[in-house]
């Protein structure tokens, strides 16, 4: 169970074992908050434990991290669930070629919370690494469940209980908004060839390999989801209820059946929706109490998924990112699950792994026994204003808006084209996720914004409203572009390294490599003063260069990218001058002439 102030997804999951390299990250999720994918190679490269506020306080740092990740990070999250960032940014545009937006096959959600990272070794070797969790790409502060195991794939063969995972990959061109590249294309193909070759160990305790499933990838909806196994108890938790959901569980347990929810969708089932379970509990206030920091602001409280069912002397444990409701069971939702077992009494690392073994951890001594609420009844003008904004949201993911860029003499005409028809009384506000909201503007199509180019995007930010005293929905869609210039990261960088100091400064610390970058983003001040400022005219630079071009050519990669990008600009030659540019000529001329020689001749 992840308590709300867990960081191990984010940070240990991308984090490689010794001897090896991040090769390539697929993530599935929800929601996604951009800064979240911001921070997330930054925080694994520094290997810090700072906020990620903090972290993103290191552009250049961040740029790098981003650059290295670029090619290799892709998201593939929920059409409508890209929240609005709270601060604009030019490097969000450096997130464009990562996040690809989902839509579900069967009108539901595209729902699984997936983490799949490979990682090569020197030498070639794989291993790749999953994690099914509850926990979305966001900086909610909920009560979360994850499951992380790694292997190498075998040779040859499949491993049924991995297959869906595959199939999982293999799906994700079709149901893509945007056509994805041919390359990205083959490389879900390899993953997913090495992923159903891959038998993943179950945690100690715990009978493996893991088996995983996935629901809503075929199209049609089917028989709402059952537990494979029946037995005399089972223990289910999840945030989001209905009677279909409940119903498909309680029949799986003859004897006792317990069940952890939120009090808000309790509430709203019948009470004869809950006659089928023994005991039915609720996180107690103080599991949810917010503090007076911003961070409270953020959703928290349940948000785990999990089944456990004791039948016999086994019990199986179920956890993913499916909801007991008939959307999720039923096939309308894409959800992903994974499935072990184990003795009932059998000790792991940390004691048994049944039902009393859970009780006794301490996580039911957060709860309370649900006791319905009685609210006054919904008025119905509220309830018609909630409708048609959900219809309103559906209608925006439904158009056809784009966005055509055209050069302008100072800048540039970013201009939202398309149509959208919404019910009387909505009202929508619209402004690129690169700038202050202070510029959104009503949407009347066409619209325009006048931007420089480092602040170009794809991200577009949407607010809907009524009159109504309801909450506003507010999304960011990624939406299709015509016209977008080459150059925007020349740009991007031209306005973080705006001087020749602050290049030499940057290049010394890429010299230094991620051992390097990481000192740098955890030295307090960015690295801006000290060692770094020795100026053009270092005496070690040039030494620096070619130990490195001679020990680990492969670390000058992000240097050659920063230098050709800037050089891209009569700007960015005065930020990386001729004396320094003619220096470096030579050094990557070495390293060409190296990497094209035999390999009898390099050594």
């Amino acid at each position: 169970m992840l308590s709300p102030e867990s960081r191990t997804i984010a940070m240990d999951l991308l984090r490689p074992p010794a001897g090896y390299r991040i090769d390539q990250v697929v993530l599935t999720t929800y929601s996604l908050d951009l800064d979240v994918l911001l921070a997330l190679p930054l925080a694994v490269l520094a290997q810090s434990d700072r906020g990620i506020d903090e972290l993103l306080e290191d552009p250049l740092l961040l740029l790098e991290a981003l650059r290295e990740a670029g090619d290799r990070v892709h998201v593939f999250v929920d059409e409508g669930g890209i929240a609005i960032p709270n601060t604009s940014r030019a490097l969000y545009a450096l997130l464009e070629r990562s996040v690809h937006p989902v839509r579900a096959s069967n009108g539901g959600a595209f729902h699984p919370k997936v983490w799949l990272v490979r990682f090569l070794e020197e030498s070639g070797n794989i291993l790749l690494r999953v994690a099914v969790a509850s926990r979305n790409l966001t900086f909610d502060r909920s009560w979360d469940v994850a499951l992380t195991s790694e292997a190498p794939p075998e040779r040859q063969g499949v491993i049924p209980e991995s297959r869906p995972l595959a199939n999982l990959l293999r799906s994700l061109p079709k149901l893509v908004l945007q056509e994805v590249t041919d390359d990205l294309q083959a490389t879900l193909g390899d993953l997913a060839r090495q992923l159903e070759r891959t038998s993943f160990p179950a945690p100690e305790g715990f009978k493996s390999p893991i088996a995983f499933q996935t629901l809503g990838l075929e199209a049609g909806r089917k028989a709402a989801w059952r537990p494979g196994a029946t037995g005399e108890r089972i223990l289910a938790i999840a945030p989001f209820v209905n009677r279909t959901g409940l119903d498909a569980l309680a029949t799986a347990a003859s004897r006792e059946r317990l069940l952890i929810s939120r009090r808000e969708a309790l509430d709203e089932l019948s009470p004869d929706a809950l006659a089928g379970w023994d005991r039915v509990l609720v996180l107690s206030d103080t599991a949810v109490a917010e503090s007076e920091d911003a961070v409270a602001r953020r959703p928290s409280g349940l948000h785990a998924k999990l089944i456990a069912i004791e039948h016999g002397k086994r019990v199986d444990w179920t956890l993913g990112s499916a909801n007991f409701t008939a959307a999720a069971l039923t096939g309308s939702n894409v959800e992903v699950i994974a499935t072990l077992s184990a003795r009932r009494g059998k000790n792991g690392p940390e004691g048994a792994c049944d039902i009393d073994a859970f009780r006794a951890a301490g996580f039911l001594n957060l709860c309370e026994d649900y006791h319905r609420s009685e609210g006054p009844e919904e008025n119905p003008a509220l309830k018609n204003a909630r409708g048609r904004l959900e219809l309103s949201c559906r209608a925006l993911l439904d158009s056809n808006l784009a966005i055509v860029i055209q050069p302008d003499e100072a800048s540039w005409h970013w201009r939202l084209d398309g149509s959208l028809e919404l019910p009387p009384g909505v009202q929508v506000r619209a402004w690129p996720v690169s700038v202050n909201e202070d510029q959104a503007r009503a949407l009347e199509l066409p619209t325009r914004w006048s931007l420089p180019l480092a602040r170009l995007t794809s991200f577009v930010a949407f607010e809907l409203s009524v009159p109504e005293d309801v909450d506003n929905v507010r999304l960011a869609l990624k939406l299709p572009v015509t016209g977008m210039p080459e150059g925007r990261v020349a740009h991007v960088l031209r306005a973080l390294i705006d001087s020749p100091e602050r290049f030499m400064q940057f290049l010394r610390a890429l010299l230094g490599g991620l051992e390097g970058l990481a000192d740098w983003a955890t030295s307090g001040n960015g690295g801006w003063e000290g060692q770094w400022m020795t100026g053009l005219g270092g005496e070690t630079l040039l030494e620096d260069l070619l130990r490195v071009a001679s020990r680990d050519p492969q670390r000058l990669d992000p240097v050659r990218r920063l230098i050709e990008d800037l050089r891209t600009t009569p700007e960015g030659r005065e930020i990386v001058p001729d004396n320094f540019h003619a220096i470096w000529m030579l050094v990557d001329e070495v390293i060409t002439q190296r990497a094209a020689a035999p390999a009898e001749t390099r050594r």
